[in-house]
């Protein structure tokens, strides 16, 4: 069964929609987030507590109205808009969709299975792995003979 990527809102009388992000709110959202950090094992309430008063704005990052295109919204005024007229219950709820539409530790693995594919390509195409030369052997100087005991 296929888990639903779209999830409408109504907030203050009008209809939000929350899709998977563009790359344009992931830019967004990783801005808001900067100094933030999320431990693996955090739940919902969790992260809306530690997002504390940046959870306007990122709803408004990744909350969309209905009829407006992404680059044309202004979040700063979306989110002082959201902030008076969204509940507990909406707020949880967006949050705990954004996981459904936007599955961040399976895009994580799929970055890091790239960014292995792209290291295993460069050392091939630039010979890094086999491009050093040998070391040369240790000289260690000559035995000296001890004029006493040493500890």
């Amino acid at each position: 069964m296929t888990e639903k990527k779209e999830f409408t809102y109504e907030i203050g009388g009008k209809k939000y929609i929350q899709k998977p992000m563009f790359l344009g709110q992931i830019r967004q959202l990783m801005n808001l987030m900067q100094g933030i950090v999320i431990p693996h094992d955090i739940d919902t309430m969790g992260l809306v507590s530690l997002l504390g008063d940046k959870l306007p704005l990122a709803l408004a990052i990744v909350l969309t109205p209905e009829g407006v295109s992404l680059k044309d919204k202004d979040i700063h005024s979306l989110a002082s808009e959201i902030e008076f007229e969204i509940s507990p219950e909406t707020s949880l709820q967006a949050v705990e969709d954004f996981f459904v539409c936007n599955p961040v530790p399976t895009l994580l693995e799929r970055l890091g299975g790239m960014a292995e594919k792209i290291s295993k390509a460069m050392s091939k195409e630039t010979g890094l792995k086999n491009s050093s030369a040998p070391l040369p052997e240790e000289i260690l100087p000559k035995e000296t003979v001890s004029s006493g005991a040493t500890p």
